[in-house]
This record gives C-alpha cells, sequence and structure tokens, in this order.
C-alpha cells in the first residue's frame, strides 16, 4: 500500500514538473506584452494590479469647457482591438511641483497615488476619478487645456488574446519557413531510419549469416558514441563530398558562366543522412527485440506456403510490428524535429531554410525581452511533436515493452 501511494507521488510530482512550464508557456503567449513583462504567468487567472498611462483627451480637442467627462478605460482601450483593459480603478499617481517648506520661494518635485474620490489639482483644475474609469475634470471658467497624460494603476481582469501567434506566423515570415524547413528534415529523417532498420532488423532476427551476432553487438556498440565526437569526420566528409561534386558540376555543365558550380556542404540531404546515422543504431535494436520475439512458428508457416524473405517481411512482419515502428517513430520525430545542435553544425546556413530550433535560437536576438512572442513561437514548435504523439501513444508501451517478455 505504502509503495504504491509513493509511486502516484512520484507520478504526480513528474506530471507537475512537465505540466507546469508547458501552462506557463501557453498562459505568456495569450497575455499582452505590458502584462507579461510585469507579472508572472500564475496571476493571469486572477485580476492583477497593474500600471497604465492614459491621456485626458485628444490634443486636437481645443475648444474651451468648464467641464469635462470622460472615461480611463474607454481612453485606453480606443487605439486596441485586444487586450482590452477592464477592472477597477485603484489610484493615480500624481506628479507635480509645490512649495517647499525648507527651502521658501522654491518649489519641490512631489509624486503621490491619489485614491478613487479624492481631489486632485491637474492644469489649475479639480479631476476626480471613480473605480468604474469615470473622471471629471473641473475649471473656474471656460479654458482649453493642453492633454495631461496620467499614470493610473488598475486592479485588472485577466484578459487573453491569440495576438502574438497571429505575429509570429503572418507578420513575420521566418516562423512560417521554419517549420516548413522542420517538416522537411524531419519526416525524412524518421521514414528513412524507420525503413532500414526494419530491414536490418529482421535479417539479425530471422536470417543466417556469418558474423551476424559479432555485426549486431557492433551496431548496437555504436549507441555508446557521443554524437560530438562524430561531427569532424562528419563534417570533413561532406566537405569532401561537395568539393568532388563542384568539380563534377563543373565539367558537365556550362555553371561557370552563371556563377552556379558550386554544391554546398551543408544542406536538408546532409541532415537526412546524418539523423539517419545517428538513429539506426537505436532503430536496428528495439525492432530486431520486437521482431525475434514473434511466434517462429508463423515464419515457419509462411516458408511452408512457398513465401520468400521479402515476402515474409512484407506480409508478415511489417504488420506485426506497428506497435515497435511506431514506438521508435515518436523518438526520432521527437529527436530530429528538437534537435539544435546537428541542425547548427550540419544544416543549412540561409536564413528561410533554417529549422526552427535555430530560428527560436535567433529570436532571442531579435524579440529580446518580448516574452508573449517568444513563447507563443515555443508553443507553436511544441504543438507538432504533442500532436505526433498523442496520435501514437498507444504503440508506445508496447513498443518500450517488445522483447522484454517471451512472446510479447
Amino acid at each position: 500500500m505504502i509503495s504504491r501511494s509513493l509511486r502516484h507521488v512520484v507520478l504526480a510530482l513528474i506530471v507537475f514538473i512537465w505540466v507546469v512550464p508547458f501552462v506557463a508557456l501557453v498562459t505568456t503567449s495569450l497575455r499582452s506584452e505590458t502584462a507579461s513583462k510585469t507579472s508572472g504567468f500564475w496571476t493571469a487567472f486572477t485580476p492583477t494590479e497593474l500600471g497604465h498611462r492614459f491621456g485626458t483627451h485628444d490634443r486636437d480637442q481645443t475648444e474651451p469647457f468648464v467641464v469635462m467627462t470622460g472615461n480611463i478605460f474607454e481612453r485606453l482601450n480606443a487605439s486596441k482591438d485586444n487586450y482590452k483593459v477592464t477592472g477597477d480603478v485603484q489610484s493615480i499617481m500624481l506628479t507635480g511641483r509645490e512649495p517647499d517648506p525648507e527651502n521658501p520661494g522654491k518649489t519641490k518635485l512631489v509624486r503621490r497615488l491619489i485614491a478613487a474620490g479624492e481631489v486632485m489639482n491637474v492644469r489649475d483644475g479639480e479631476l476626480v476619478f471613480q473605480t468604474n474609469g469615470d473622471f471629471t475634470w473641473t475649471f473656474a471658467e471656460a479654458t482649453a487645456p493642453k492633454p495631461k497624460n496620467l499614470d493610473v494603476y488598475i486592479n485588472q481582469d485577466p484578459v487573453f488574446s491569440a495576438d502574438a501567434y497571429m505575429e509570429v506566423l503572418f507578420d513575420n515570415k521566418n516562423v512560417p519557413n521554419a517549420l516548413i524547413s522542420s517538416f522537411i528534415v524531419t519526416i525524412p529523417a524518421t521514414i528513412i531510419p524507420i525503413t532500414i532498420a526494419a530491414f536490418a532488423a529482421y535479417a539479425f532476427s530471422w536470417m543466417r549469416f556469418p558474423g551476424r551476432d559479432w555485426l549486431f553487438v557492433i551496431v548496437v556498440s555504436l549507441m555508446v558514441i557521443p554524437t560530438q565526437l562524430a561531427f569532424l569526420p562528419v563534417l570533413q566528409g561532406f566537405s569532401g563530398i561537395a568539393s568532388w561534386a563542384t568539380a563534377l558540376n563543373s565539367w558537365l555543365t556550362d555553371c561557370e558562366a552563371t556563377d552556379t558550380c558550386r554544391v554546398a556542404s551543408k544542406s536538408f540531404a546532409s541532415l537526412w543522412i546524418t539523423h539517419t546515422a545517428f538513429g539506426l543504431p537505436l532503430a536496428i535494436y528495439l525492432l530486431r527485440n520486437y521482431i525475434v520475439a514473434l511466434p517462429r512458428e508463423l515464419l515457419e508457416s509462411a516458408r511452408i506456403d512457398g513465401a520468400n524473405h521479402l515476402q515474409i517481411f512484407v506480409r508478415i512482419i511489417v504488420p506485426l510490428s506497428v506497435p515497435a515502428l511506431a514506438s521508435f517513430g515518436i523518438f526520432q520525430f521527437l529527436w530530429v524535429w528538437n534537435d539544435l545542435l546537428v541542425a547548427l553544425y550540419i544544416g543549412p546556413g540561409d536564413a528561410e531554410d533554417l529549422v526552427f530550433p535555430i530560428r527560436l535560437q535567433k529570436q532571442l536576438g531579435t524579440f529580446k525581452d518580448q516574452l508573449h512572442l517568444l513563447n507563443a513561437s515555443a508553443v507553436i514548435s511544441m504543438i507538432v511533436p504533442v500532436v505526433v504523439f498523442l496520435s501514437m501513444q498507444r504503440y508506445f508501451i508496447r513498443g518500450l515493452l517488445a522483447g522484454s517478455v517471451k512472446g510479447g
């Protein structure tokens, strides 16, 4: 009983650790720039006191008046389509000069908070405001004062909008380009290693050839090689291939006239090859563990019926191995989609071809402290792998447990 409760507590803690950052990202991306800078995401669901600046009237309003009425919220929301401010007005910061009692004949700058209902002197007139935002500005005689900008503190109601998503998706073409580039890299880099690994796993499981076990041990041992250790030979290899392709291109075509002979060493194809090479050892290991546990009688019956290895693989092994294929597909898709290091060193460097993780990294300098835009981009980047995981989760555990139990 105690162990079960402990497991539940640990699971709840893991869920909490993973869910809270995601909720923080989504919440901040739906808040205004001012709110995201001045208060934490946990305050977004309850009224929060925030500061705003409003003008008493427009500059083109020059007709003299004795009494002018208005509403603070209407002034604040006049130029806003979203993130409209609502709530209760708490106070106004009044800044002005008053006689300095310590220095006769001189004045000093004074800042003080004026509560709702309290009269304040503004440009020789009396201004009074209420908690609902209504204010009255009264003068002894008709006058046309200049607009006065006042800092007001409002216990603001929660407000959310998708403005940040509209801005990063439609006002900035870099994010849509990065999404397209990530799909161009991720889909082939997931399908190619799964295809190759499925064939290899079948061969290691049900085909006999010299050195099969030792070759499988070598493949599994490749999983322990750090990715960073392979960068130098991989880069040198791609550079050599690009130099050879450039020379061949200049020899076979008239590219020198248009200065198009050079073949880039960093491209989408180089990312496909690199991710395939890094993903194959784990893929072969997972799929082999699953395929080797399939009933031997099923394959022997197929051989008696005259099926060859290719027919057995396509018609029997692949349909039965969907859980293991889906399990590795999730791993590979998430890894390639979120990869920054490999894409940074191996991938294309053109601004229009950057994948999403690199684009996010560059947005730290573009958007700077605009947290709502950064978080909106991060949420967009997370949506795709979340959808992939949720759509294939029923196969996930079955694939992970492949081969752990006889007959599984």
